[in-house]
């Protein structure tokens, strides 16, 4: 029994020192204030060889409220710019609650850089005042796709993307003449994976949630939100599709820490 105990005391301070451990880090992550660029590789036999080794920017929720979010982000900027990237897709929230500096807002984003095209959604914030947000995109360069489907040229071939607001809903956008072909579903809310996973789309990129702001290991986010409430934080497979949940550029205004789901802006590469 004394050596049961033992044990047990042993195995106590073992966890205690790994959670005090990560709570000091937590806490060096935020006193940075860093954005970091998550790289993650999908692998799919279907992608068309030509695109073996495409690159995505992908960046969601900058929830902007300062000059100092836009100091940032210019800075992010740079660092993908750094990546020579294929294309870039915004996943929707501009604001983190009404627009400010629209005009420098889309110098900055103009600042974007990619080879193979700018496309954007509007997130649940944005469709508050959709025709503000949708002109700063425009003015930075980005096609700003309503439920639409584009066509991406890349050497020889051809994936798509599907630009999704409040559906996930794709019987318009998929037919017997696309019905093979490699598709990415960019939608701001990841809950609507439920329907996305039905369709022959092979990769859905989300954000909205923030990561659930504090992570448990082997858990996942904790904080949920309408259209959010099923798929928090990281990757998820269901069927032959993958979502990825981004969690995000910036926290809202309401909310001051995270733990475990640091700011991010992510770099997708396609393989085969």
């Amino acid at each position: 029994m004394k050596k049961l105990i033992k044990k047990f005391k042993k195995l106590f301070l073992i966890v205690l020192c790994v959670l005090v451990a990560l709570c000091i880090f937590q806490w060096y992550e935020q006193s940075q204030d860093r954005c970091s660029i998550t790289k993650t590789t999908f692998t799919e036999n279907s992608l068309p060889k030509q695109f073996n080794g495409f690159t995505i920017g992908y960046l969601s929720d900058l929830n902007l409220s300062e000059k100092n979010d836009l100091t940032r982000l210019n800075s992010i900027i740079q660092d993908l710019n750094a990546k020579n990237l294929d294309m870039i897709l915004f996943g929707g929230d501009i604001f983190n609650e009404s627009s400010f500096e629209n005009n420098q807002v889309s110098k900055v984003l103009k600042k974007l850089q990619s080879h193979y095209g700018k496309f954007a959604v509007l997130g649940d914030k944005d469709q508050n005042d959709s025709s503000t947000c949708s002109n700063i995109l425009t003015e930075a360069g980005f096609e700003v796709l309503h439920n639409e489907v584009r066509n991406i040229y890349y050497k020889e071939d051809i994936i798509q993307l599907i630009g999704l607001e409040n559906t996930g809903d794709c019987s318009g956008l998929i037919n017997e003449t696309n019905e093979k072909s490699y598709k990415i579903a960019l939608i701001h809310q990841p809950d609507y994976f439920k329907e996305i996973s039905q369709y022959s789309i092979q990769l859905q990129l989300s954000g909205h949630t923030l990561g659930g702001y504090y992570k448990i290991p082997f858990i996942g986010g904790i904080e949920t939100k309408d259209k959010g409430k099923n798929y928090v934080n990281g990757k998820h497979t269901k069927n032959k599709t993958t979502l990825l949940i981004s969690n995000g550029f910036n926290k809202e205004s309401s909310e001051n820490h995270r733990f475990l789901t640091r700011d991010e802006v992510n770099i997708i590469t396609l393989k085969r």
